[in-house]
């Protein structure tokens, strides 16, 4: 800026100079020559201030504030800290007679903290990286690097993140509308995995396709070295009625890895030894570890999951609903595995058949101050509040009503044998035992959220969860005569969270 201010300095003083009435009638062809002179110096600062300024804009570094300070430089380099606090308080009632498990009732936890940053490169490049420090552990949430060539309709991710799984599990926690996500999530090990994948969408963005290729396990030491999952997911959002229309299909091939043969044992720390799987689930809150529902362990080399997404969204309304059956490739009673397939265990429950699943929820929602669920790229988004509290305005509120049911019930489990892997001898377990694996769980929920500004929320949400058979039901209801799989009772649960995020 001093160079382009002294250039200037120096063009007017000739100008004036050559503008000297005395001067000019003493040598009027020499004051020609100044004033072509001047006219080329005007030219040649012109120039330069337009390089001055190019390179000023050049190397200007934006910065924005969204939740966080977002800060944007030359050649498509970006740069945005990241992170959520999440903190739940609740209570879940203990039923009937059950009382050998302290771990019900009144319990408070740091669902999650996470802290990370994400941003973009120069060639339309990527990155995201979160780590999870919730209750003094340290996980990880998203970590990987994208794709997206300037002006092509396709994204490639590489790293850890959600193997298409379906519209809530794929979607931020900070945008579901309930503190917990559907209980099959739970149930059907739906995670994050290390892979990559391929999504390509039209010119609209009405239609989205992506497939991805992970292996077994997501960013840990795990050394399972030939189990993958095989996933896609297809999306049709038109812009329909006033509002926008969402649907989908998710579908994924699991095969466990040999030397764990397992997914489960991954997510919910089973028994690397036993190599069995298990699919099981909380009463829609991670305020206790008891689990209602549970097939228990039983052998198995692989499964698959079919899903399908349903959800509309208008000002101040919505509904959304998905379903998602699973079906397992299971081990045979009196077969024997061998090799990096043997289970080293010992007993292990191997069913009659291939055990399916099945899960699904329902969920409507309003917001009584006007506001839109927020929906960007076949996913939930941030809601944007009309009238935060900064702004003289009450913030946004949210009513949501939700009902949930889950079926693991399977009489290939019910009718399976444990099976002595060691020995080769097969034998039925007992009648309880058996008739208690499984149980379906059906949930009602209620919820309301408060939006102070955008990157708050406070949520409440009350849930009375009806379980049919499972591993409780004897106990919870010992005099009852019916057959332990058909013994019912009810859970209440309480939970509220305080949400930051940025």
């Amino acid at each position: 800026m001093t160079s382009k201010k002294w250039l200037y300095g120096t063009a007017l003083l000739t100008m004036t100079t050559a503008a000297v009435p005395g001067y000019a009638q003493e040598n009027g062809s020499e004051v020609d020559a100044l004033r072509a002179e001047v006219a080329a110096l005007k030219e040649q600062l012109a120039a330069i201030s337009a390089k001055i300024n190019a390179v000023e804009k050049k190397t200007a570094t934006e910065v924005k504030w969204k939740g966080g300070p977002e800060s944007s430089g030359p050649d498509g380099w970006s740069f945005k800290p990241r992170g959520r606090i999440h903190y739940d308080a609740g209570y879940v009632s203990i039923p009937g007679d059950y009382a050998a498990n302290r771990n019900l009732g009144f319990n408070s936890r740091v669902r999650r903290v996470r802290l990370g940053a994400e941003g973009t490169m120069p060639g339309g490049f990527g990155y995201k990286v979160e780590g999870d420090f919730a209750n003094g552990n340290v996980a990880f949430g998203d970590v990987f690097l994208s794709y997206n060539p300037k002006n092509a309709p396709i994204n490639v991710r590489i790293g850890n993140f959600e193997t298409l799984n379906g519209l809530e599990q794929i979607a931020s926690s900070n945008n579901n509308s309930f503190t917990e996500r559907a209980a099959f999530n739970d149930a059907f090990l739906n995670s994050r995995r290390l892979g990559g994948a391929v999504a390509w969408h039209d010119e609209d963005n009405a239609i989205r396709a992506e497939a991805g290729l992970f292996a077994a396990h997501s960013i840990d030491s795990s050394f399972d070295n030939d189990g993958w999952i095989g996933a896609g997911r297809l999306v049709y959002a038109p812009k329909a009625f006033g509002g926008q229309l969402h649907f989908g299909a998710t579908v994924q091939q699991r095969e466990f890895a040999s030397n764990n043969r397992s997914t489960a044992s991954v997510s919910v720390n089973a028994p690397s030894t036993n190599q069995i799987a298990r699919y099981r689930a909380r009463p829609n809150t991670q305020l206790t570890d008891v689990r209602f529902v549970d097939t228990g362990s039983f052998a198995a080399k692989s499964d698959r999951i079919v899903g399908l997404e349903l959800a509309a969204i208008f000002p101040g309304f919505y509904f959304a609903g998905e379903g998602q059956w699973t079906k397992v490739n299971a081990y045979r009673a009196g077969s024997i595995a061998t090799g990096l397939d043997s289970f080293s265990g010992g007993d292990v429950v191997t069913p009659a058949g291939d055990p399916s699943f099945f899960g699904m929820y329902a969920e409507a929602g309003y917001f009584l101050t006007g506001e839109t669920r927020g929906y960007k790229d076949g996913i939930w988004s941030r809601t944007k509040v009309l009238k935060p509290i900064d702004k003289k305005g009450l913030g946004a509120f949210q009513i949501a009503g939700r009902f949930e049911y889950l079926d693991l019930d399977s009489n290939a489990l019910k009718n399976g044998a444990t099976n002595n892997f060691a020995t080769g001898i097969s034998s039925l377990a007992s009648l309880n035992t058996r008739l208690g694996r499984g149980g379906k769980q059906s949930s009602y929920l209620f919820g309301v959220n408060w939006y102070p500004i955008d990157y708050i929320r406070f949520m409440f949400n009350y849930g009375s969860v009806q379980v049919k058979g499972g591993p409780m039901a004897a106990m919870v209801d010992p005099l009852s005569t019916l057959p332990v799989d058909k013994r019912d009772y009810s859970v209440d649960v309480v939970a509220a969270r305080m949400q930051l995020e940025f």
